[in-house]
């Protein structure tokens, strides 16, 4: 066992530890010696923080465990005033695939098979902060259906923009603050007859484009323009996006997912399992086409006034049958867009990923009009999202309450894919899981809501949840979720979530 001053205060079994530092955290004051130390072989987490804390001159939680006397604890009291608060960190010991400690150290080295000859070397970093509800949210007319986000150009090229989309078919736009609260900005827009289901953004140089999907089976594309010195601004249609009447098959459908690439491409899923490939800044000429008049006969049926003639926007990639059912998640890959170098095209994105209600992730060559890969679970996937650090690392959400990761990448030489683990999260949510999101900060994070109100928070190296809020009252679901990074360096991340309570939440970390 270790030789040190404190080793007579420790009890029962002991083994030795030693702590380093990750070499991801900036902040080095949190640094501790690295020479071995003797700790009560069942120690955690929580044990290791408080171990931490003292090395570091900070003061101590108070623990049962850690009372070892009234004398040395009322010298704690004594100097807690003066001393920096408690930190939580979490650990990984070496040699346990790059796993969140979660059970005393003896175990989860034994469980790897790791010598207890040695010191087991620990790293450490401080662990997540919990996010926490703001006052400051936003109440809409309906259901919160979707949230999504882009940069800001010109005055506002530090900041947020934030859409949201409802159920009563209006979209609405806000300006991310510093604080990450949220300034409503004024536009007039038609909105559309359906309630939205999906929607997605891009910045381009001089325009932020917002596309919206609803149940009345359209596909519009607004292009939004912003004044910044009076917070007015316009949310011009553009277009609308309409199938040729040899796309439309047998049986036509909503559109059910959307995503855009950094080359202002819009991909679209529809609920009859069909993808299309759309470039937004190419209109057809404004005319009456077959489908505007069946739509207008349609209408004359029903005694409504026809719509006026729109720009169309026609596909330009159709897959016919690229899934069985319906398509509820499309990404362009979100590591794809961080690269913002035209010069490579595999940069802009010619690679999307899909996932469908029939049970299936699936990876296309859009430039070659090819299915690369398809990988089959167990359940219905209800969402999916990309990870922004790891290409082809994907998370789904399931009717089972459950997250699932995969890996979709594929080798030049040799297709090399996999489910990077069904078990890699334990059930957790209690319902339904209707949204999943990448941290764009942290490349082991992700956040989840779910039918059941509450929004978690994850890590990809632990099964269970980081964190759990309870952000929507009872009865009412979580619909939509959105997580921005910080603005500044003192400005704090955020988590935005929508529901069916009609009301924007905001969790900062």
């Amino acid at each position: 066992m270790a030789s040190s001053d404190s080793d007579s205060d420790v009890e029962g079994p002991q083994v030795r530890v030693s702590l380093k530092l990750s070499n991801a955290v900036q902040d080095r004051s949190l640094e501790v010696p690295i020479e071995p130390i003797a700790v009560p072989a069942d120690i955690g987490r929580k044990g290791l923080s408080a171990v931490l804390n003292h090395l570091l001159g900070r003061s101590v939680t108070s623990d049962k465990k850690d009372d070892d006397s009234d004398e040395e604890m009322s010298d704690d009291d004594d100097s807690d005033d003066e001393k920096l608060p408690p930190l939580a960190f979490e650990f990984i010991v070496k040699g346990t695939s790059n796993r969140l400690l979660r059970k005393g150290v003896e175990k989860e080295a034994r469980q790897h098979g790791l010598s207890l000859e040695e010191a087991i070397s620990i790293t450490y970093f401080p662990a997540s902060d919990v996010p926490y509800r703001k006052d400051d949210e936003e109440t809409l007319p309906d259901w919160v259906s979707c949230l999504s986000a882009c940069d800001g150009y010109g005055d506002n090229e530090s900041s947020n923009f934030v859409f949201s989309g409802c159920y009563d078919g209006s979209i609405h736009a806000y300006r991310r603050n510093d604080d990450s609260s949220l300034t409503k900005v004024d536009f007039t827009t038609d909105g559309t007859a359906g309630p939205i289901k999906a929607m997605a953004t891009i910045r381009t140089d001089d325009k932020v484009w917002v596309a919206s999907a609803s149940m009345d089976h359209s596909l519009n594309v607004y292009a939004f323009e912003s004044n910044s010195k009076n917070d007015k601004a316009k949310l011009g249609f553009h277009g609308q996006c309409v199938l040729a009447a040899n796309e439309l098959g047998s049986s036509s459908s909503s559109f059910t997912s959307l995503d855009f690439s950094n080359k202002n491409i819009l991909a679209s899923g529809s609920g009859n399992g069909k993808i299309s490939i759309w470039n937004v800044e190419n209109i057809v000429d404004n005319h009456t086409t077959e489908t505007d008049k069946k739509r207008q006969k349609s209408s004359s049926s029903k005694k409504v006034k026809p719509a006026a003639s729109k720009n169309e926007i026609a596909a330009t990639v159709h897959f016919e049958n690229a899934h069985s059912q319906s398509v509820t998640g499309l990404s362009w890959g979100n590591h794809n867009k961080t690269l913002t170098d035209g010069s490579d095209d595999t940069v802009g994105g010619t690679h999307l990923i899909s996932g469908s209600w029939d049970h299936s992730i699936k990876l296309w060559d859009v430039e070659k009009h090819n299915c690369l890969l398809t990988l089959n679970g167990a359940r219905v996937v209800s969402c999916l999202d990309t990870s922004y650090h790891s290409e082809g690392v994907v998370a789904t959400g399931h009717p089972d309450c459950t997250i699932r990761l995969w890996d979709v990448r594929v080798n030049n030489t040799k297709q090399n894919t996999m489910l990077v683990s069904d078990n890699t999260f334990r059930p957790s949510h209690k319902a339904w899981v209707s949204s999943v999101k990448w941290s764009r900060s942290n490349a082991y994070q992700l956040a989840s809501t779910s039918h059941d109100g509450a929004v978690k928070v994850w890590d990809i190296r632990s099964s269970n949840p980081l964190h759990t809020v309870r952000t929507f009252p009872k009865e009412e679901k979580g619909l939509s979720l959105l997580w921005l990074p910080a603005l500044e360096a003192k400005s704090s991340e955020a988590i935005y979530a929508g529901g069916t309570d009609c009301v924007i939440k905001r969790l900062e970390m």
